[in-house]
């Protein structure tokens, strides 16, 4: 994209109370953000309701200027920054398609990692010295099977398999970010978050100078859920927030797996009763290249299992 591109793209994303329906719709329309943004209220009205074709004519107030100002201030200045849109061939298909996808992700790293195939690892922030352990090799071993960790960088077993994936110099990971990239959250994350920078991908719906919200936290797993190939749920209670990230995605279609546990202990009741409801039993990474969709015909068999 040139800077004129990237700065329509920047500015129609973050227009006001914009949803995915209406901006599709005006893309469609007028073909691009910028002619969008250069059509007159009247024009604008015969495709979407007053108030928003108002917001859109009127150009961005101070707030949102303010916001576009950093974040493009922010990709001139950080090595290795990118974004790409919904009209870009790299734009991960899968997250569009749920309907719930932001217009543009903000990219730090090795962009060629959106085309890769991708497994989420879920799980209990607070996993057992076992379940931390089987979490990082996991992660450690998902390339020798053709997929790359996508991860929402949270502590526990996502940030133990996050640790896994990166403890190769080769490795590679894609993180998930729900704050902007300038920042990280949470802060405890800060050196795997850099160590992610330079051997993987870092990637935020969340433009420069806005805030962090519970709002998008929820978007976070969603979006998740969306460019996940597959997930696999490791440790986890009962209750456990990750439950309903592996459903999502189960309802997106996306293949969901689970690492069965012994029925005594609280941290096995998520695994096993995703199991019951319809995951796939895992005990091996070669377990997920079995399951997973036209993944295990191109792969080499493993000599080696992460349970032996």
């Amino acid at each position: 994209m040139t800077e004129e591109e990237i700065h329509a793209w920047i500015t129609f994303s973050t227009v006001p109370e914009m949803g995915l329906e209406d901006a599709v719709r005006l893309l469609g329309d007028f073909g691009s953000p910028g002619a969008v943004l250069d059509s007159s209220l009247s024009e604008l009205r015969h495709a979407v309701p007053d108030e928003l074709a108002r917001r859109i004519a009127s150009g961005p107030e101070d707030e949102q200027a303010e916001v576009i100002e950093k974040t493009e201030d922010w990709l001139r200045r950080a090595s290795g920054s990118f974004v790409t849109s919904i009209a870009d061939e790299d734009f991960p298909r899968g997250l569009f398609e749920t309907g719930c996808s932001p217009l543009v992700l903000y990219g730090l790293g090795d962009r060629k990692l959106l085309r890769r195939r991708l497994l989420a690892i879920l799980g209990t922030r607070h996993p057992s010295a076992e379940g931390e352990r089987d979490a990082y090799e996991f992660g450690a071993a998902l390339e020798k099977v053709g997929l790359t960790l996508l991860s929402s960088m949270m502590e526990g077993v996502e940030a133990a398999s996050l640790r896994g994936a990166l403890s190769d110099p080769a490795g590679a990971a894609v993180v998930l970010c729900a704050s902007p990239l300038n920042r990280v959250y949470p802060a405890s994350l800060k050196p795997i978050m850099m160590k992610t920078a330079k051997q993987g991908l870092l990637l935020s719906a969340t433009p420069i100078g806005e805030f962090l919200t519970p709002e998008r936290l929820e978007l976070r797993y969603r979006y998740l859920a969306g460019m996940a190939d597959a997930v696999l749920l490791m440790e986890a209670s009962a209750h456990s927030k990750a439950i309903p990230v592996a459903k999502t995605a189960g309802s997106y279609g996306r293949d969901t797996l689970a690492v069965p546990g012994n029925i005594h202990l609280p941290l096995s009741k998520g695994p096993n009763r995703l199991i019951c409801s319809g995951a796939r039993l895992v005990e091996s990474v070669q377990d997920i290249a079995g399951e997973i969709r036209g993944l295990s015909e191109r792969i080499p068999r493993l000599s080696d299992d992460l349970r032996s």
